[in-house]
């Protein structure tokens, strides 16, 4: 029989506190929270440090965060929720909604060291998306796919700055004619996959991607603050980022697509363009870890939750690309699922699982210890994994029971 309580020390947990403090006090962060939740009851929920250092403003439980790729997991549960109606299989190719994919290529590099476009040996399926194996990248230099896909942002900002922003459907279609950087399937990625999958949502179900999360999700669970955007009269509790340089922290004046906009963005980033606060997303964590249920709301029934945090990735495929700070976990769909704690190096539990964001936004749900864990910055920078282990390790320090 469980004891009364939590089951966290409370004296324990005065080492989260030290923690979150120390990385303040270290200059590593301008401010950082953390929340716990076990067995259904909040054992911590605290901010340290600033919102933003010029105008002295403390950070608070309840500001406004850049989640960036914790959207990921939101738009993994929207498309579940049309899985569970049968509008599509896993395997079936998204070519059959979006014609677009039909005929994809892939960037091969020839013995001459040339690259040459080839039809892919498979199509990609939802599966892929999920996964991040269909060999969709994100814009960058690394490959001659991922220098196309830069071609493509370069050209939708430069439209948006003459006033004629391209939306979802637009970024999708200028997506599809991008070679792949692999044959779907054969290897992991982390890519462009879910944004592709938030426009599946938007023609499954003839809503925007919004509109659609905004039903089956943020409402249902009472998430008031948690948007592709930030009404005006609640700039003023949105979090200042920064990026962390050899001279210490420099505030970020531009972020790109910046989902803390007072205005609704054109592209509605299912892969990256959620903001959100701490309580919201402990909200969303709860309903994941009590198996799809909040309170009187069902978003996802129990077989589904596993379906998305069972490993579907084996190592081989994820080993070539995965990120190090991933060791001893697989992935599931949309998800990292651990597997071995001792490769990992954490203190936790196999089967803890779920995602964190560009900018250090961290959850984790942990089924083998009915708790849930949030840790919230704002930070570029290559600590941030590393900030998150800290929090974690302390997190795991303070069980009692």
């Amino acid at each position: 029989m469980k004891e009364t309580g939590h089951g966290l020390s409370t004296a324990r947990l005065k080492n989260v506190d030290a923690y979150l403090q120390r990385i303040v006090d270290q200059g590593r962060v301008a401010g950082a929270g953390g929340m716990i939740i076990r067995w259904g009851e909040q054992a911590y929920c605290s901010s340290f440090g600033m919102r933003d250092l010029e105008k002295k403003e403390r950070l608070k439980n309840d500001d406004i965060y850049r989640i960036w790729s914790m959207s990921k997991t939101f738009t993994i549960v929207a498309a579940m929720t049309l899985y569970e109606k049968a509008f599509f299989r896993l395997h079936q190719p998204i070519a059959d909604f979006l014609p677009a994919f039909k005929d994809v290529k892939v960037a091969e590099i020839d013995k001459r060291g040339l690259i040459k476009l080839v039809p892919a040996k498979n199509p990609i399926s939802f599966e892929h998306l999920f996964t991040m194996t269909s060999g969709l990248p994100y814009p960058g230099e690394g490959s001659f796919s991922a220098l196309a896909m830069r071609e493509n942002y370069k050209k939708s900002e430069k439209d948006e700055k003459a006033g004629k922003p391209w939306n979802t459907a637009r970024m999708i279609d200028e997506a599809a004619r991008t070679p792949l950087c692999f044959h779907p399937g054969e290897q992991w990625m982390y890519g462009f996959s879910h944004d592709v999958l938030g426009r599946l949502i938007e023609v499954i179900s003839g809503h925007t991607l919004g509109e659609y999360l905004a039903d089956t999700i943020f409402k249902p669970l009472g998430l008031n603050d948690t948007a592709f955007y930030v009404p005006q009269e609640k700039q003023n509790r949105v979090v200042m980022p920064y990026r962390l340089g050899p001279n210490g922290l420099k505030e970020i004046k531009n972020t790109g697509n910046d989902s803390t906009s007072v205005n609704p963005p054109a592209f509605e980033s299912g892969g990256g363009g959620l903001c959100s606060t701490m309580i919201d997303c402990a909200k969303y964590a709860q309903m994941l870890l009590n198996n799809g249920r909040l309170g009187n709301e069902r978003i996802l029934s129990r077989k589904t939750i596993e379906l998305i945090r069972t490993n579907h990735c084996e190592t081989a495929i994820l080993k070539p690309a995965f990120f190090g700070h991933m060791a001893g976990y697989g992935y599931g769909l949309g998800v990292r699922t651990m597997l071995n704690t001792a490769e990992a190096g954490l203190n936790g539990s196999v089967g803890e699982w779920a995602w964190d964001g560009y900018m250090g936004t961290y959850y984790c749900v942990d089924p083998a210890e009915e708790m849930t864990a949030l840790f919230f910055i704002q930070l570029v920078s290559g600590i941030n994994s590393d900030l998150q282990r800290g929090f974690v390790q302390t997190v795991y320090g303070a069980i009692d029971d």
